[in-house]
């Protein structure tokens, strides 16, 4: 903290220096040297002070000294891909795991692979698709009810692309229930475990950028999505021991995206840095990435045609992918 103290010091002397040359430049009358000194002036001063900030990781929250140590973090659906990840990245930190997921072979080889970290594992087989009732998810919960969950990750999640109208009524549901339902359900059946914890706890909810940029041909998928982020915002205006973060990406490479590649499609893993990151910082709401940040803004910011076509182009590309997935799946069989 002393070395912190006096680079910030440093910084607000060569900063003072500045603004008196400014000051100087006015006196003298040169207007275009006085602007663009107070222009440099400012920039090096928030350049340095991110450099700053880069340096000195050790003021960022500390996950484990704000929400426990021997605490548990529960996993929805984390025995494939960013489920997966966010379990690696999070035991890394030494949170004990709990997964919840339909697969108990993968979840049972992720458990073993996670205890190279020394921390304890669990998993609970449950299919959100089935998930229905109030008795589904006390069940979940007498499983998880002995445990000091900290951290919560809403990841479950299912996507179906087509025309709306042609689409089968059971996958609008099974996404309503897969996307939209458990996270209401799992948030609602721990929240009390939450909020009552001596040490802070987290909620962090993978929704999708399509939040922000309703698509064709997948609209019940950006209706749950758009649904989830809010639902997570609205908790974190008021919750005190909780902290509650969205995150809202668009291209990851996963199975969704039949694990294509490209300069606005980022993997896995830096995805679930970025939001734990993102949560570290006290942020309610990650993008996942800056390049998703500037896309998605940069959209917000434009006309209503332009906007549009954006999301006629989104839904487009996923609903080939999603053909493209069915025709690989038919050959496989």
């Amino acid at each position: 903290m002393e070395l912190l103290k006096r680079g910030f010091q440093f910084l607000v002397k060569i900063h003072s220096k500045l603004i008196h040359k400014y000051y100087q430049h006015i006196y003298r009358k040169r207007k275009l040297k006085t602007f663009l000194m107070g222009v440099g002036s400012l920039y090096l001063l928030r350049r340095l002070s991110q450099l700053a900030m880069a340096l000195t990781p050790t003021i960022r929250i500390n996950l484990l000294g704000r929400y426990g140590e021997d605490s548990w973090a529960v996993v929805t659906g984390g025995s494939d891909e960013i489920g997966k990840e966010f379990c690696i990245q999070l035991a890394k930190q030494k949170f004990n795991i709990a997964i919840i997921g339909r697969n108990a072979q993968k979840m049972d080889q992720v458990c073993l692979e996670l205890q190279t970290h020394g921390v304890q594992t669990k998993f609970i087989v449950a299919d959100f698709n089935e998930g229905y009732t109030v008795d589904f998810y006390n069940k979940i919960y007498e499983q998880l009810e002995y445990l000091d969950i900290s951290i919560l990750v809403n990841n479950a999640g299912i996507v179906e692309a087509g025309q709306f109208e042609q689409m089968k009524m059971e996958d609008s549901f099974m996404m309503l229930r897969v996307n939209a339902l458990s996270t209401i359900m799992m948030t609602r059946i721990l929240i009390n475990k939450l909020q009552n914890r001596i040490k802070k706890s987290a909620v962090i909810t993978i929704s999708s950028g399509l939040a922000y940029l309703p698509s064709p041909f997948v609209s019940v998928y950006s209706g749950t999505k758009a649904f989830t982020n809010y639902f997570t915002q609205s908790l974190a205006l008021t919750s005190k021991n909780t902290d509650f973060l969205s995150a809202t990406p668009l291209g990851i490479s996963t199975k969704m995206l039949a694990n294509r590649k490209g300069p606005n499609i980022i993997e896995s893993n830096e995805f679930v840095k970025n939001v734990i990151n993102d949560l570290r910082e006290g942020k309610t709401h990650s993008f996942g990435c800056y390049r998703h940040r500037r896309y998605i803004n940069h959209l917000l910011w434009r006309n209503q045609n332009v906007r549009n076509k954006a999301k006629i182009s989104l839904g487009t590309y996923l609903r080939n992918v999603n053909i493209e997935k069915g025709r690989q799946e038919e050959l496989q069989k």
